[in-house]
């Protein structure tokens, strides 16, 4: 079970399997009511979180980007290239390496 921890606009990094929400999520879950699916590859999730806070190249179906893995949730990954964090949804990601 992923663990919530509220956002309070902390830089630091969460420990795997927990993650920040903005306040507004628990409403939002309850008016909308979503339901979705999540197709996990678990070995791909586990190379991903071996590699958790290295510098990594991740080839996404539109480009390439390098930059730290600085973090691995459920459905994305998070890739912090100059400063900028991207959230990368599974799905569009072809794969990743060491970079150099």
């Amino acid at each position: 079970m992923y663990q919530n921890i509220p956002h309070t606009h902390n830089t630091g990094l969460l420990p795997p399997g927990y993650y920040m929400h903005s306040p507004n999520l628990k409403n939002t879950m309850k008016s909308t009511n979503p339901s979705y699916h999540i197709d996990l590859e678990p070995v791909f999730h586990e190379h991903l979180m071996l590699h958790l806070n290295q510098r990594v190249q991740v080839a996404t179906i539109n480009e390439k980007l390098t930059g730290k893995l600085s973090g691995v949730a459920i459905d994305h990954l998070q890739l912090t290239v100059d400063g900028v964090d991207y959230h990368i949804r599974f799905e569009h990601v072809i794969y990743f390496k060491l970079a150099k």
